[in-house]
């Protein structure tokens, strides 16, 4: 007899672990380059939320050598509650505490925007950025339960890009049969 209750109490535990709130945080695109001075703009989107989201927040770091973090935009659309872009700290590359919240009838779920990150690129270098939970804004619910959230990097690369040597020998193979067509002309 005292099978059966054991389980029963397995299988609504594995119930409960297989429908577990998650979602991941992504940072688009997830690879950039550029030259010092550019703009780079890269947006935080949620992905695969299983719930509809009430809110939450998160943390970034990037390379201070490499990137300024010139603003925040939160997607005030999505996210027209309350929210904060959260605290730049250029000179040791932080965002701490960006947060948004919403209280309309439809919440966002599966995939939507959070926010837009404005950088400029300082200086030759590459530098990742990564996101991380936010311990004063966890992301949660409908119900106030907490949502499991998968954080993403990206990284920016600043400074001239090799270019292939296979570009370089197709250039200079177009410039010389150019360069034989006008002295055949010219001829």
């Amino acid at each position: 007899m005292t099978l059966k209750p054991l389980l029963l109490a397995a299988t609504l535990l594995a119930a409960s672990l297989a429908a577990h709130a998650s979602g991941t945080l992504k940072l688009s695109p997830s690879t950039s380059t550029a030259d010092a001075g550019d703009s780079i703009v890269i947006d935080v989107t949620g992905t695969g939320f299983t719930d509809r989201v009430i809110g939450g927040g998160f943390n970034l770091s990037f390379d201070a050598s490499v990137l300024t973090l010139q603003s925040v935009v939160i997607d005030t659309v999505t996210w027209e509650f309350v929210s904060s872009g959260g605290l730049i700290d250029n000179a040791s590359g932080t965002l701490s505490d960006v947060y948004f919240n919403s209280i309309k009838a439809t919440l966002p779920t599966g995939d939507f925007s959070i926010a837009r990150l404005n950088f400029t690129a300082k200086a030759n270098g590459t530098s990742p950025i990564s996101l991380s939970a936010s311990g004063g804004f966890p992301f949660a619910n409908d119900q106030a339960d907490l949502i499991d959230v998968n954080y993403l990097a990206a990284s920016v690369q600043v400074g001239a890009v090799p270019e292939p040597a296979s570009v370089a020998m197709m250039l200079s193979g177009l410039a010389g049969v150019m360069g034989w067509q006008r002295r055949r002309r010219a001829a």
